[in-house]
């Protein structure tokens, strides 16, 4: 059984959605239909389904936003009225981009797509994206003063984002600005080394000291470099990612 959700707002297209999967492939169970962003981050939060078709804009927000705030591993097939986001969506986990009025030809292409890769291998678009062939960032160009240097990944403990600002913390304890934001950062780092743990804090799973439990759902981390340790809290919406992360 492949476990689906659908998160749209529009019930007629959800039902019609639905309908045209069973049929495509009797496996598929839909479990959960979603109508809001809000309502997609609350579920995904705990819950990994094998496959989501996710439409892009949402009775509440942007469904982009959904990242913002979650990291979502499950493999996606966006449907959506709107073509401009496409480059966009193979920057999440995107086994295809359906153009509503979705046809059956075009849904049925998506599916063995999926089937192809599997629940969870899907193909890596970000090399593309990033323009040099290369899935992940290795190296970090920055301007202090007047001088520039480039800092490799392996030098990094985590990335800090202060007063609207993003800075690199190095591990030997020296702090850089640079121009990305955390989110930008978030699709360029691999996801197996960086992960970020609520909206100011993206760290390197070398630079987490101490991890303990202050209440049932909160988890403060302890990071390194800095004096005297950092304690950070890991963001409820992402708790149960960064555990699976942890133990990945």
């Amino acid at each position: 059984m492949i476990k689906t959700v659908i998160i749209e707002d529009e019930e007629i297209a959800a039902i019609r959605l639905q309908r045209m999967v069973q049929e495509l492939d009797s496996n598929i169970v839909v479990v959960k239909h979603i109508v809001s962003a809000s309502g997609a981050i609350e579920y995904l939060s705990s819950n990994v389904p094998d496959l989501i078709f996710l439409d892009i804009r949402l009775s509440d927000n942007n469904s982009f936003e959904i990242f913002k705030d979650l990291e979502v591993n499950s493999p996606i097939i966006f449907t959506t009225a709107y073509s401009e986001y496409a480059i966009q969506a193979f920057k999440q986990n995107s086994i295809d981009y359906l153009l509503k009025p979705i046809s059956e030809e075009a849904l049925d292409i998506a599916l063995k797509k999926f089937r192809k890769f599997g629940r969870t291998k899907v193909p890596d678009y970000r090399g593309l994206l990033l323009g040099d062939g290369v899935p992940y960032k290795q190296r970090f160009l920055v301007k202090i003063n007047n001088s520039l240097q480039s800092i490799d990944t392996k030098e990094i403990a985590y990335f800090f984002s202060e007063e609207k600002i993003t800075f690199i913390r190095m591990k030997g304890g020296k702090r850089v600005p640079i121009d990305d934001t955390l989110n930008a950062l978030t699709d360029q780092l691999d996801p197996n080394r960086f992960f970020r743990i609520n909206r100011k804090y993206l760290v390197c799973i070398d630079a987490i000291k101490k991890m303990y439990y202050t209440s049932k759902s909160r988890i403060q981390v302890n990071l390194e470099p800095v004096p005297d340790d950092l304690h950070v809290m890991v963001s409820v919406e992402r708790l149960g990612r960064f555990k699976k992360w942890l133990s990945y």
